[in-house]
């Protein structure tokens, strides 16, 4: 037998900078011998500043005691930090720019499992039609179809 220790990947559904409640994480990283209340208090740290109060999936990774927060979060999370830049200019209307959808598809991407990148920007267009967004003004459902008929041209 080998004494190899092996890395544990430990996934976390919370709100960004909110202490996650110890309940909740003392089944998952109790047994390991690991604080659910200093990890709780690391990932309001690690979420406080880009993400918070919007949901936010966490991997906790686990080597020899020692974590690793890692954030991976959602399209919708991802597309909730654009809206609330907006709301910061005192945009108060669910608008998102091209550009701002651009920059959610980039991001999104590498876990899409579009071909392309037109693929993933429908991905993305999709969770804005269910947040109902629109996209520079125009519907995203609409927007989509104008993507595919070629009327929007979308350089990345």
């Amino acid at each position: 037998m080998s004494n190899q220790v092996k890395k544990l990947k430990i996934l976390i559904k919370t709100i960004g900078g909110e202490i996650t409640p110890a309940a909740s994480l003392a089944p998952k990283i109790g047994p390991l011998g690991l604080s659910p209340k200093k990890i709780g208090e690391d990932i309001a740290k690690k979420t406080k500043k880009n993400w918070d109060g919007i949901p936010v999936t966490v991997f906790l990774i686990v080597h020899k005691k020692k974590t690793k927060i890692r954030l991976c979060p959602s399209t919708s999370s991802l597309i909730k930090r654009e809206l609330r830049k907006n709301t910061e200019k005192n945009l108060k209307d669910h608008n998102i720019s091209i550009k701002q959808l651009i920059k959610i598809t980039k991001k999104f991407f590498p876990r899409s499992y579009s071909i392309n990148f037109i693929g993933a920007l429908k991905e993305v267009l999709g969770t804005c039609s269910t947040l109902f967004l629109t996209i520079s003004g125009i519907k995203s459902k609409t927007f989509a179809k104008k993507v595919d008929r070629g009327d929007i041209n979308i350089l990345f």
